[in-house]
């Protein structure tokens, strides 16, 4: 739910690692070229369509959120298309929830599969994907493993109500070592973003017909190796464009995520909110 993949930071860092492990795979050419695992699609999904489910609350404490629930079993399923890796699903299930944080575990269908796990921390509703502090973050594929050695964090990347002129930003470093076969990569990833309200829209997708509030976003993505603890920038820092759609009491429901020479399109296709109230 992005990029995940929730996005505003999930999305970007699964991205960077996959490509990042790929390239440091056995298998990749001597020319230096990166393989993007193959698509697949109709991955099972484990979320059901909610239809009048019971209701009771939309979190706990810190983190009860009108246009992301955060309630245990709580699961998101999503289609994306016309990014860099093609054509792919998802699923996003909360788990482990408190009154200040609580944990995602996202599965995609990238290759055999790519998991990733996330310790969000809530505060008045505010959200912020990447908790302080290590292993905040880990991922998982066929090629690949990562974890997160040390994160820091500012800022939120859901907020608390999406009222007219609402603006919030976030800004996260990750330092983590990816491990791909027998070979190890220290890296660096810096994401910078900032959003603000952009009014109402109706979107009608798979999962439905929702009544949603919009927000956009610009992003900035800082990819560096870490050559005995010293940043070594991979390239200029990557601008995303990004314009979400949130329903209350169900979450996000469209997202659409532009770079240099590609949109992503990531819309919702089923989910299961256990418990919820307006």
């Amino acid at each position: 739910m992005n990029s995940h993949r929730f996005y505003l930071i999930v999305g970007s860092l699964l991205l960077i690692f996959v490509v990042a492990a790929c390239a440091l795979s056995p298998a990749s050419s001597s020319t230096g070229s990166t393989s993007v695992p193959a698509a697949a699609t109709n991955m099972p999904v484990s979320a059901a369509t909610a239809t009048n489910l019971p209701v009771s609350a939309s979190g706990s404490g810190n983190c009860a959120n009108a246009y992301f629930p955060v309630s245990t079993g709580n699961s998101w399923s999503y289609s994306s298309t016309g990014g860099a890796l093609g054509t792919y699903t998802y699923t996003m299930t909360v788990a482990d929830v408190s009154d200040n944080v609580f944990t995602t575990t996202e599965v995609s269908s990238l290759g055999t599969g790519t998991a990733s796990i996330v310790k969000w921390k809530c505060k008045d509703g505010k959200l912020a994907a990447l908790d302080a502090g290590s292993n905040s973050l880990s991922m998982s594929g066929s090629k690949f493993s990562m974890t997160s050695n040390s994160i820091t964090a500012d800022g939120y990347n859901i907020p608390g109500t999406f009222g007219s002129g609402t603006t919030w930003s976030e800004k996260v470093t990750v330092k983590g070592t990816i491990q791909a076969g027998t070979r190890t990569l220290d890296s660096q990833i810096v994401s910078k973003v900032d959003c603000s309200t952009a009014g109402t829209d109706t979107i009608t997708g798979p999962a439905g017909t929702f009544n949603t509030v919009k927000a956009t976003c610009n992003q900035t993505v800082a990819v560096s190796a870490l050559v005995q603890g010293t940043p070594m920038p991979a390239g200029a820092p990557v601008p995303v464009s990004i314009t979400n759609w949130y329903a209350k009491g169900v979450g996000l429901v469209q997202s659409v995520r532009s770079t240099a020479g590609s949109t992503e399109n990531i819309v919702l296709t089923q989910y299961r909110i256990r418990s919820f109230t307006l």
